[in-house]
């Protein structure tokens, strides 16, 4: 089993290509609703996609902390998914994307300029876990992720105020902020 890659490093990874898109593994259901297939989100992971493979955010094993890391495709959360679905009934693995709302500024690609993340007493960054992250694109598109009791929460502008405004009534309840940019420059 490999070793855990920090969450920096992970991140200065991802500032080096770019970002086409965000996708959430699912499955398509067509057993509810008479007929009407639906797409039904396995919430508890999302990759972003690059030039040159993924980085991974889940909430591993509903552990309540984020574990990122690298992957080299959405087909890695294959197996977990068709592990539950129903083959016979139809239902059949599929990845939706969420780059209209994440990304969608007319550019085909997107740079990382920035990141913010917090950690706290069962998160190890340096381990690749946090209790929530929040990536920038570009100095706009934003995408904030944390785990939450019933799978990841992803949200954009604003959502990371939200989440750490809820903790700074507790002086974040033992928890730290960490800033990060891109080595030589980018968004802080």
């Amino acid at each position: 089993m490999a070793q855990p890659e920090p969450v920096d490093e992970i991140l200065e990874w991802l500032a080096r290509r770019r970002v086409e898109d965000v996708l959430v593994p699912g499955y398509v259901d067509r057993t509810l609703h008479e007929g009407r297939p639906f797409f039904n989100p396995w919430n508890t992971a999302l990759y972003l996609v690059t030039d040159q493979g993924c980085v991974r955010i889940a909430d591993k094993e509903a552990s309540g902390v984020l574990h990122v890391s690298l992957a080299d495709s959405v087909d890695d959360a294959r197996g977990d998914v068709e592990e539950f679905i129903d083959r016979e009934a139809g239902e059949e693995f599929m990845a939706a994307s969420l780059e209209s709302r994440f990304l969608a500024d007319g550019r085909d690609v997107h740079r990382v300029s920035g990141a913010r993340y917090v950690h706290g007493p069962h998160s190890r960054p340096e381990k690749g876990t946090a209790d929530c992250l929040e990536v920038v694109f570009d100095g706009h598109g934003c995408l904030f992720v944390s785990p939450e009791w019933d799978g990841l929460l992803v949200g954009a502008h604003g959502s990371y105020e939200h989440w750490t405004g809820r903790l700074r009534a507790e002086s974040m309840g033992g928890r730290t902020e960490v800033r990060w940019a891109p080595p030589g420059g980018g968004e802080r």
